[in-house]
């Protein structure tokens, strides 16, 4: 996303008019998910993607003459069409898409050069939204972080507890404000996330790898200087050599967290579960056979008094049902669950199985 308000700002600032779109909405099978960007210049120097194909094609029609006539305008591309043998694409959906001058030309560039300024810059934490008015009302932006909200509570206490929530659910969405009846696009940026590894054994080093690609921050633990060293894991964005309890405490953990318990033996991975269970992580899978696992859960809970409510939420044995075998295989399947976390999929984790398992026996314990 970086990527397209950078193109924007050295656009802009060359004295160029040029369009943004996104898609706001989506029903049915797309290309790209809501939030996705595009830059088009009219010359053809574009960045970012809506999902290519005649979808994009369209839209970037309609931006030649929102860059001309200088007025934004929300643009229905209907992917719905029969497909033949002869399509290159395979999508059955409907997105919507705004498309908007830029410079915007409803705003003063007191308003939109800070804006931009922000946006290009990456220096904004997340998560953070930036808010857009619809049309027909003239465009207007408002970029919101949390400590930004009181702000916005004040002028609308309606439209900032949406939009609190929405950052609060990491999640972009349509609203419409009661007293108006003006409609806004919030744009939910959430933080890059983060896959913290504990334990820097033989899988560890091909899931620091696949992470990195994947755009994750990584963040690498062990005990053991052979194990935990540049050597082995040459792309981390950290690591840190200390015992698993100091170093997981150390951390901030928040929702854009993912931790992945991968140590050498049953103690650490006690110890690990223990720093984490009750933290925002936004994702905890711990490896292990069944019987290991529920032997950590039970140690946890009868000895401990940790919630099963809490235990339920570890990802357990870690990964998704692919049948993998050799480290690289694993580290895939791992990440994979990571994934459809992060990004809401479907797909069928191996943990299922074993809580229902434990549901079987606690309903014979009852």
């Amino acid at each position: 996303m970086e990527e397209v308000f950078a193109a924007l700002k050295e656009a802009v600032d060359a004295g160029q008019t040029v369009a943004l779109a996104t898609i706001i909405r989506t029903a049915g099978s797309t290309p790209r998910e809501v939030g996705a960007k595009m830059m088009i210049h009219p010359e053809g120097r574009h960045a970012g993607t809506v999902g290519g194909g005649c979808g994009e094609a369209e839209v970037m029609r309609q931006a030649l003459d929102v860059i001309a006539g200088r007025q934004a305008a929300v643009v229905r591309v209907d992917l719905t069409g029969e497909i033949s043998l002869e399509s290159d694409g395979i999508c059955g959906g409907v997105m919507e898409v705004l498309v908007e001058p830029w410079p915007p030309a409803d705003e003063e560039p007191a308003q939109w050069r800070p804006l931009l300024e922000r946006l290009a810059g990456g220096e904004t934490a997340g998560p953070w939204a930036l808010a857009t008015r619809l049309p027909p009302a003239p465009v207007q932006h408002l970029l919101i972080t949390p400590d930004e909200l009181d702000a916005v509570l004040e002028h609308s206490y309606a439209f900032g507890r949406a939009v609190e929530r929405l950052l609060a659910e990491r999640r972009s969405g349509l609203l419409t404000i009661s007293e108006s009846g003006e409609s806004w696009f919030v744009d939910v940026h959430r933080a890059r996330p983060t896959v913290v590894i504990a334990g820097a054994g033989h899988i560890a080093v091909p899931l620091a790898q696949m992470a990195q690609m994947l755009d994750f921050r990584v963040i690498v633990i062990d005990d053991r200087p052979t194990f935990v060293n540049r050597a082995r894991f040459p792309t981390a964005d950290q690591l840190i050599c200390d015992h698993f309890d100091n170093a997981l405490r150390s951390l901030a953990i928040d929702p854009d967290t993912y931790v992945v318990i991968i140590t050498r033996g049953h103690q650490h991975d006690v110890t690990c579960l223990r720093a984490v269970i009750r933290s925002p992580a936004g994702y905890i899978g711990m490896i292990g056979s069944r019987r290991r696992v529920r032997g950590v859960f039970e140690l946890l809970e009868q000895e401990e008094g940790i919630p099963r409510e809490l235990l339920e939420r570890v990802h357990a044995p870690i990964g998704l049902d692919i049948g993998a075998r050799t480290p690289a295989e694993i580290a895939l399947s791992i990440l994979a669950e990571i994934v459809k976390v992060y990004r809401g999929g479907r797909a069928v984790s191996l943990s299922r199985y074993l809580r229902g398992q434990r549901s079987q026996v606690m309903a014979g314990r009852a």
